[in-house]
């Protein structure tokens, strides 16, 4: 019997692989934002470029209003922001942001939830001096009582 027990090891791994096979095939699907109609898309997109100006504009009634109440952020360094902390940040006026981009912007909806991902490119000057930097983000958006509210952010810093 213990000779036998490879084998039957090998055969429950046979016979998982065409369901974990199907598994992988079917999340892709689950992820196409074509299924997301236009109207939303564009919310979302407008609603990542009001947030993203802010910060240039120190614009803390756009972000108390795109920030959901709830809202936590991870930034480079494991730093994590609550929405009041991020609205402090955002209007400290000895903060400047010169230049705010982004690009390879990609919206995500499933459902009541989608992911806004993209790189931005950010340049100010702060107490510490200039500063300049290339970043990759998620931000998680629910939509709550018919509106879109951030309530997540991911931010890695890449240059």
């Amino acid at each position: 019997m213990k000779t036998l027990a490879p084998l039957f090891a090998l055969l429950a791994l046979a016979a998982l692989t065409p369901s974990a096979a199907l598994a992988q095939t079917a999340s892709p699907q689950a992820s196409v934002s074509r299924a997301a109609s236009p109207e939303t898309v564009a919310t979302l997109e407008k609603l990542n470029s009001e947030w993203l100006t802010a910060y240039k504009t120190h614009d803390g009634a756009a972000l108390d209003r795109i920030l959901a109440d709830d809202f936590e952020a991870i930034y480079p360094g494991g730093r994590i922001l609550g929405k009041a902390d991020l609205l402090k940040t955002a209007t400290d006026p000895s903060r400047t942001v010169a230049s705010i981009t982004w690009e390879d912007l990609k919206v995500m909806v499933f459902g009541e939830v989608a992911v806004v991902r993209a790189r931005s490119r950010v340049n100010g000057k702060n107490a510490e001096g200039d500063f300049s930097s290339v970043n990759d983000y998620a931000d998680v958006y629910v939509k709550r009582a018919g509106a879109w509210r951030a309530v997540s952010a991911h931010v890695v810093r890449v240059e």
